[in-house]
């Protein structure tokens, strides 16, 4: 019973060990791809949703926005 005991973790440790071996190597094969695409594609992802009045910005919380405006805004 030993044995199989051992053999068990040393099977476990293995696996682990290939994971983060192949976790590593595919982390250093996406990075230079990641570094050659143009800011412009980076920044077209990001979903823009403005509810605030022009000359306010917005200011979240949590899951709570509001808008913050130096001048109270026109009606």
């Amino acid at each position: 019973m030993g044995s199989f005991k051992s053999a068990f973790i040393v099977l476990l440790v293995l696996t682990v060990v290939i994971s983060v071996t192949v976790q590593i190597g595919e982390a250093k094969r996406m990075l230079p791809e990641e570094k050659s695409l143009p800011a412009s594609d980076l920044q077209g992802s990001k979903l823009v949703v403005k509810f605030c009045p022009d000359g306010c910005w917005d200011l979240c919380f949590a899951t709570t926005c509001g808008c913050v405006c130096p001048h109270p805004p026109k009606p």
